[in-house]
């Protein structure tokens, strides 16, 4: 089966690039990626281009050292695709080929299932453990089963209460609880953060408004919440910015308003398409959420503009409001996917 995605990336280098066969096997020319990097234009013939024998394709400058490469069965990452606009690919051609990776995924998934594609990002994150008094919720809850409920902490029934009424399922997250004054943790719900099935973090969020801050935070940069409960067949991730809103209709969170190269390359690393759904909260024409929707125009995925943006700021707020099915299909009802819409959409909430 011919890979579009090689032979498209193979014909573009070879267009106007002054383009020799080495007897390594790469093709050299001029690098299209050093002036987009901080460097000179480059005309001595310092980028490069192979086709390996695992059908992939990989890049590399000598110049700038900017490497980016696709490997037949995964995803077609960030990098990569900026590789494919600097070579000169357009946004329809570059969102084909993004189609086209998932296509390839689906067919090697098919007829040789026997082969395992690579799907995890090299990412190492420091372990930063959960505080030493931490319990889960049922852990506590068995605890206090045996001790009758007698004396059982206010703060550990109004932690049960405020998730509750934020509708996330307890039974499905892993929620933790301290009675540590530390940080107030006793008046905050402990969120941990998995990595390959690993705790490597977490966050505190205070279920009192009149406390500052709103969380409290120990984890490495670049993380994305939820990424461990995605499911192999789904056929899109909802990225958004809170972790109850990832919580809430089962997505990932980048924890904020932006997201970095680093998080890009791991949501594209689940090789399905990605919806981002922004926070809602404009406030006299500012609207810190719109970043993300310049980061999604950036990384080329598409963006949600949900009918319930105009009376909830977030999908939690949705989801307690409507009920998550409402939710999730008003999402799916609302995704742009053209680059001109997403911005005239955007510029209409402001």
């Amino acid at each position: 089966m011919t890979n579009q995605i090689i032979e498209t990336t193979t014909t573009l280098w070879g267009s106007n690039r002054k383009t020799k066969q080495t007897s390594s096997g790469w093709i050299s020319g001029n690098a299209v990626c050093c002036h987009h990097n901080g460097e000179s234009v480059d005309t001595r013939g310092r980028g490069g281009i192979i086709k390996n024998g695992d059908e992939s394709i990989s890049y590399s400058c000598f110049n700038c050292n900017f490497t980016a490469n696709y490997t037949s069965g995964r995803p077609l990452a960030y990098k990569f695709r900026k590789l494919l606009s600097w070579l000169g690919a357009d946004e329809s051609t570059i969102k084909r080929l993004v189609i086209e990776a998932i296509r390839v995924k689906e067919y090697i998934e098919l007829t040789n299932p026997q082969i395992e594609i690579k799907k995890d990002i090299a990412v190492n994150y420091a372990v930063r453990p959960l505080p030493e008094s931490a319990r889960t919720l049922y852990e506590l809850a068995g605890f206090y089963e045996l001790a009758e409920w007698q004396n059982v902490p206010k703060n550990y029934h109004s932690t049960v209460d405020y998730l509750f009424n934020r509708k996330i399922d307890i039974e499905k997250y892993n929620f933790y609880w301290s009675d540590s004054h530390e940080h107030k943790l006793s008046h905050r719900v402990i969120i941990p953060f998995y990595w390959q099935d690993t705790i490597i973090g977490w966050t505190a969020r205070a279920i009192d408004s009149a406390i500052k801050p709103k969380y409290y935070t120990q984890h490495e940069p670049n993380f994305v919440f939820n990424i461990n409960n995605q499911k192999s067949n789904w056929r899109f991730v909802i990225v958004c910015e809170g972790v109850f809103d990832a919580m809430s209709i089962d997505g990932v969170a980048v924890l904020g308003n932006e997201c970095s190269e680093q998080q890009a390359d791991v949501i594209d690393g689940l090789g399905r398409e990605v919806i981002v759904v922004p926070d809602f909260d404009i406030d006299n024409k500012k609207w810190p959420g719109s970043k993300l929707i310049d980061h999604a125009m950036e990384y080329g995925w598409n963006v949600a503009f949900p009918v319930w943006s105009e009376t909830c700021k977030d999908i939690n707020e949705a989801v307690i409001k409507y009920g998550k099915l409402f939710t999730l299909k008003s999402i799916l009802d609302s995704v742009e996917t053209s680059k001109l819409k997403i911005q005239l959409r955007k510029k209409k909430y402001i």
